[in-house]
């Protein structure tokens, strides 16, 4: 899978999905105008019949004729159409502030419970284990993991705005009922979602067709309120039966128009999300090469009664995002929002027998729940036992990284970026299995996280590690300077190539720091990083990489600032120097083989000083190209790759650099080893 073509077809699609949209909004629009002429005439001829009355008593007629208002009147449209975009407008924003707080939010909306770093039951262990393999190997954070409890269905999901703040949830049927084969390939897919750019596409439809949807809610209320005697009308009785009717009119109306709006809306929704499930499963099945672990958990949602029907309200708003369908359609397959399941399971199991899973124990749904006969719940485990039962075969661990230059081919390292391949996979359980079990356990935690993190910027100077040891009994207290010291022999055995990765696994705990705590760790580090009084690439990558995505996950965004190359050329010029200064053969040889890249800046890029290009002004550039457009991030990444492979070569200073700089533009991390 290409990254970069994933999120370009994510945008195509975005594209058509707002075009389609909008086409569905005019509709509503001309609809709500032939409403409001029809209540128009209605009220004129309510008002001539009223006259008629008066003048002729119980002899006055009906009026006929030409109606009092003309077919076409701009004002009206105007407002007509102001009113909608309005309506419309308010409750996609609202419904979008919801969920700009990341896939935590989606997950919390409809139930979920954020599974502890630390919990000691093993079907969450599991779970955890798996979402981390995951990450590693695919070089995003790792994402927030949730718990859907009150859920004996079979479903999952993945949401957020960006890979910085995104969040998987599973039902607690799907923790209790599948093997580890089978949640991997569950697991699998909503990551293949992740990398495929889907989860902000996801929010989008959702935000619009609640939009769509209020202006039925509008209507429904209006005609509750008439229907339970809560609606007042001004004026005396002669006048009360003329606006009942007319608000009778207005809410019919609101109700119908809001509806065939929704109706429609839901439609593209399932077109939409359709199509990208064949994608995400085959995704899946390239990245675990198991196509019986999600082979096998769609028979299994096809086999269970329940299948992956969600029992919470607000699911219905998100069904898109799931594994499975969560809701029963009333349209049959035009609102289904998956493609079935037999197609879907043939797709990854060309020679499946038709067979879907056989439930050991049937469930009377209808008389007894989920829970009551055995399935509502794991088995909790103490910790004795979790750690007993969590630990799987030995695996052979991966030499240590070497201190020479490796091998390195620039093409093969984009195209590596976000790729899903049984390769990345294996290397990712190695590099985890690598990482000493004290750390892998206090990365889970917040406050032992961020004195792992100190640790890792531990000078191998004595004086100067010392000076870090004070600087942290200082800001983070005596406490927090002797676990650090406690954590030295785990550190000094740690393969160099698992650092990035285990700050990988210290995101979702770092997350939980508010505002004040995520100041005062940035505080911490950057007293670390220049107790020498110098920073090496290492310690920048460290920094830039980490404070970067908690920052983003705090404030999800992806506005797009610059999207323009020669707006941007003096930062790419910044970082390309800088890389290249770094380069073991001539850096204008190395810049030159960068810039070659950028055809669209030929003659625009000059290689700058070693003092034009400090870490400081790499750091002020980043910032800047971290709010570009997604083809100005691939060209640059393509660009530094070229720089830091000029020689065929790549050193571990390099390497940490180039990793973070993908993370600071929100990119996965390419996997180096299989650039060579």
């Amino acid at each position: 899978m290409d990254f970069f073509e994933a999120q370009d077809r994510a945008r195509r699609r975005s594209k058509r999905l707002v075009l389609l949209f909008a086409l569905a909004l005019l509709g509503t629009i001309f609809a709500s105008y032939a409403a409001a002429l029809g209540v128009i005439n209605l009220s004129g001829r309510a008002q001539a019949a009223q006259r008629e009355y008066q003048r002729n008593g119980p002899a006055a007629r009906w009026p006929t004729g030409g109606f009092p208002h003309p077919w076409w009147d701009l004002r009206l449209f105007l407002a007509v159409a102001g009113g909608t975009l309005g309506v419309v407008g308010v409750a996609s924003l609202y419904k979008w502030s919801q969920m700009r707080h990341g896939g935590a939010a989606v997950a919390e909306m409809v139930g979920g419970r954020a599974v502890a770093p630390t919990s000691t039951d093993l079907r969450e262990r599991r779970l955890l284990n798996v979402v981390e393999e995951m990450a590693i190997a695919s070089g995003i954070p790792m994402p927030a993991v949730y718990i859907l409890d009150d859920e004996p269905g079979l479903n999952a999901f993945a949401a957020g705005l960006t890979t910085a703040d995104a969040a998987v949830a599973v039902t607690r049927g799907t923790l209790d009922k599948l093997t580890r084969d089978e949640l991997q390939g569950v697991i699998a897919h909503e990551f293949s979602h992740i990398l495929n750019g889907d989860m902000r596409l996801n929010v989008r439809i959702t935000a619009i067709i609640f939009g769509i949807l209020v202006i039925g809610l509008l209507g429904r209320g209006i005609l509750s309120g008439l229907f339970r005697g809560r609606v007042r009308t001004g004026g005396g009785d002669k006048n009360k039966g003329g606006g009942l009717a007319l608000l009778l009119a207005v809410g019919l109306a609101l109700l119908i128009i809001g509806y065939i709006g929704y109706f429609f809306g839901r439609l593209i929704q399932a077109a939409v999300s359709r199509q990208r499930e064949f994608l995400a499963d085959a995704s899946a099945v390239q990245f675990t090469r198991n196509p019986l672990g999600l082979g096998g958990a769609l028979k299994k949602i096809g086999g269970y009664a329940l299948g992956g029907t969600m029992l919470n309200n607000h699911a219905g708003e998100i069904g898109h995002f799931f594994i499975a369908q969560a809701f029963r359609s009333n349209f049959g397959g035009l609102w289904a929002t998956h493609p079935p399941l037999d197609e879907r399971i043939r797709a990854v199991e060309p020679g499946w027998d038709g067979q879907l899973f056989d439930p050991p124990a049937v469930v009377d749904i209808q008389r007894e729940s989920f829970a009551t006969a055995g399935f509502g719940g794991g088995t909790r485990y103490s910790a004795e036992e979790t750690l007993q039962r969590i630990h799987e075969a030995p695996v052979e661990l991966p030499p240590p990284a070497p201190t020479q230059r490796i091998a390195f081919q620039p093409a093969k390292a984009v195209a590596d970026i976000g790729s899903l391949t049984d390769a990345h996979f294996r290397h990712a359980v190695l590099l985890l299995e690598n990482i000493p079990a004290r750390l892998r356990d206090a990365v889970r935690d917040p406050a032992a996280a961020q004195i792992v993190v100190y640790g890792l910027l531990l000078n191998g100077d004595k004086a100067a590690r010392d000076t870090q040891q004070a600087l942290v009994a200082q800001h983070a207290g005596p406490a927090a300077a002797t676990q650090l010291a406690g954590y030295r022999s785990a550190l000094s055995v740690l393969d160099p190539a698992a650092r990035l990765p285990l700050l990988q696994l210290a995101l979702p705990a770092l997350r939980s720091l508010d505002a004040a705590g995520l100041d005062r760790f940035a505080t911490v580090l950057d007293e670390l990083v220049h107790a020498d009084a110098q920073v090496t690439p290492f310690e920048y990558a460290l920094q830039k990489m980490l404070l970067s995505q908690l920052r983003l996950a705090q404030a999800p965004s992806q506005s797009v600032q610059f999207d323009s190359f020669p707006a941007v050329a003096r930062e790419i010029a910044v970082v390309l120097s800088a890389l290249a200064h770094f380069s073991p053969t001539a850096s204008a040889a190395a810049f030159a083989a960068g810039a070659t890249q950028l055809p669209l800046l030929a003659g625009r890029l000059t290689l700058l000083e070693p003092a034009a290009c400090g870490l400081e002004q790499v750091d002020a550039a980043l910032d800047k190209l971290a709010v570009c457009s997604l083809p100005i991030k691939k060209r640059l990444v393509v660009a530094a790759a070229h720089v830091i492979g000029s020689d065929g070569t790549i050193s571990a200073e390099e390497g940490e650099l180039y990793r973070a700089l993908a993370a600071t533009l929100d990119l996965p991390m390419p996997h180096l080893g299989a650039a060579a």
